[in-house]
């Protein structure tokens, strides 16, 4: 695709063959520093990496695509646990070059087994020249049911996502990730990402904490909240009940 919009990775129900912009596209010296994932109502990390960090044994580069590209391919390995999470949180340290950040935004997709089943849209806006950047995100998980679960359990690196970036309406990165989950004994009493991180650090705790329950509830898009599209029967409509379902594809065209 020689000029991809918004609204064209919005529309699609797969994941892609190959990439849809070159790593060459990242003309604003976009460089990620560290990434973040925890659990939101713990604060528990879930995983971590970074330049200071060593690459952790949970990721790795997926050496099915061959020279540049394979960098853009991570495969990743979370307990089941993670899927059973209602609210993750991210967090993205990140620098730019000389040139001005003016509408970033990031769009993912993710789906199981070729269908879409998840899709985030966020947007962090300006970022200053030669600035470093922290973008804070919240995911909103829809409960998943236990055969889904076991499905995805089953069938390791057959959920997908693709991550595109924009500014100001126009392609500059996309990246791509496969992931594993593996069972978890019931019995035991914690989550077994938590012998691995611990918690956060007490300044990313403070700064997690005020994402605090009102401001949820009352300003979503201004706490860049990414939730699924809410699949209603009838009753629970009649009820106003906001609970969410895993969407299915056509909730997304």
């Amino acid at each position: 695709m020689s000029s991809v919009t918004p609204s064209d990775v919005l529309d699609l129900s797969r994941p892609t063959e190959g990439f849809l912009c070159p790593l060459s596209a990242n003309n604003y010296g976009i460089e990620f520093i560290n990434f973040t994932i925890s659990d939101y109502t713990t604060k528990k990390i879930i995983f971590e990496v970074g330049k200071d960090n060593p690459t952790p044994q949970d990721i790795t580069v997926d050496f099915s695509s061959l020279g540049e590209d394979m960098y853009r391919k991570i495969k990743y390995t979370f307990s089941e646990d993670v899927l059973k999470l209602p609210l993750i949180q991210t967090s993205l340290l990140f620098s730019v070059g000389t040139a001005a950040l003016n509408g970033f935004r990031m769009i993912e997709r993710h789906y199981f087994r070729d269908q879409l089943v998840k899709s985030f849209d966020f947007t962090f806006g300006f970022c200053i020249p030669g600035s470093t950047n922290n973008w804070d995100s919240v995911y909103s998980l829809p409960p998943l049911s236990e055969d889904l679960i076991n499905d995805m359990i089953e069938h390791p690196f057959e959920t997908k996502s693709d991550s595109f970036y924009f500014v100001n309406g126009k392609l500059i990165m996309h990246n791509k990730a496969s992931y594993k989950y593996i069972r978890e004994n019931g019995a035991q009493s914690k989550k077994s990402y938590e012998d691995k991180f611990g918690s956060k650090s007490a300044k990313a705790a403070k700064a997690a904490k005020d994402w605090d329950d009102a401001q949820l509830a009352s300003n979503l898009d201004e706490c860049k909240i990414a939730e699924a599209k809410d699949v209603k029967t009838p009753a629970a409509a009649a009820k106003g009940s906001k609970q969410q379902t895993w969407s299915k594809d056509s909730d997304y065209n």
